[in-house]
């Protein structure tokens, strides 16, 4: 049974297709020969993590991009419902200093099973209690996106981080979402971002007459912009204006990242969005095309 705390996605549940959105068992990635179940916890405060909520259960009209929609993400089967375990929503109002996490944060057996625990803009004392009940749980990797500096702080990552490795799970701290990328050395996490199809974008574009003809999106960013960013490129030329236009695009979704500045990055972490939109856009395209624009 699929289990959930928060109103509106008890309200939301729904059948599509003959399938059953809800079932607890998930879909599979391959490691080594191996099928792992991918189940994800996702606890979660704010706009941004109902955002990538939507996304992942590829609500319809969740996109609010254009004025007439266009249906972009209907061919890419993007509902992972199934795959949801359990979602809870952090209470709106909370102490600023909290001596006792375990007894605002939900009950370890709501995360049994769970392969991967996504905490999107969490009260920091809550994130740092989440890893221990992470691990308590048997998941095999905590997310933690940080789309405003405020939401995990450097010593809080590190605090975090430190604990992960000491309890055996992989734990990251992208910032943003977007720029969590594959990498050797975290294979459950790995595991997370290709069930999904998210994380740092990559796109292959198709190019016809000095135009772009197609964007295949091979994975989108997690609040889902990499679609609305491909369907919206396709038929713009290919010339000097094409890292404006690309803006425009990436721009238009919108990204809700901050504009504070984030003293790690010297910039904002909403800029830093668009740089990685623009480069994968530019990374994707065919040899040759690169040099002329």
């Amino acid at each position: 049974m699929y289990r959930c705390c928060h109103d509106e996605v008890r309200g939301a549940e729904r059948t599509r297709s003959g399938r059953d959105q809800w079932n607890r068992y998930g879909l599979t990635e391959k490691a080594g020969g191996r099928a792992v179940t991918v189940k994800v916890a996702l606890l979660y405060s704010g706009a941004y993590g109902l955002k990538v909520l939507r996304h992942l259960r590829d609500e319809p009209g969740f996109c609010t991009g254009c004025e007439v929609c266009t249906s972009c993400r209907a061919d890419h089967d993007l509902d992972f419902s199934s795959s949801l375990a359990f979602i809870w929503q952090q209470p709106e109002r909370l102490p600023s200093m909290i001596e006792d996490p375990e007894r605002y944060l939900p009950a370890d057996a709501n995360l049994a099973g769970v392969h991967t625990v996504l905490a999107i803009n969490l009260h920091q004392d809550l994130l740092l209690a989440l890893v221990d009940q992470a691990a308590r749980a048997g998941a095999k990797a905590l997310i933690a996106p940080v789309e405003d500096p405020a939401w995990v702080r450097p010593g809080v990552a590190n605090q975090a981080a430190r604990r992960a490795r000491e309890l055996g799970i992989e734990a990251a701290f992208p910032k943003p979402f977007c720029a969590l990328g594959e990498d050797a050395a975290t294979p459950a996490i790995n595991q997370f971002l290709r069930h999904f199809r998210i994380g740092y974008p990559e796109v292959r574009v198709t190019t016809r007459g000095g135009r772009i003809e197609k964007v295949e999106v091979k994975r989108s960013s997690p609040c889902g912009c990499a679609y609305f960013m491909a369907r919206n490129l396709e038929g713009k030329p290919i010339d000097e204006h094409l890292v404006e236009v690309l803006a425009q695009a990436w721009h238009g979704y919108p990204c809700i990242a901050s504009m504070a500045m984030d003293p790690q990055l010297k910039d904002t972490i909403l800029h830093r969005g668009g740089y990685i939109h623009r480069d994968a856009v530019l990374k994707g395209m065919p040899e040759g095309t690169r040099e002329k624009r």
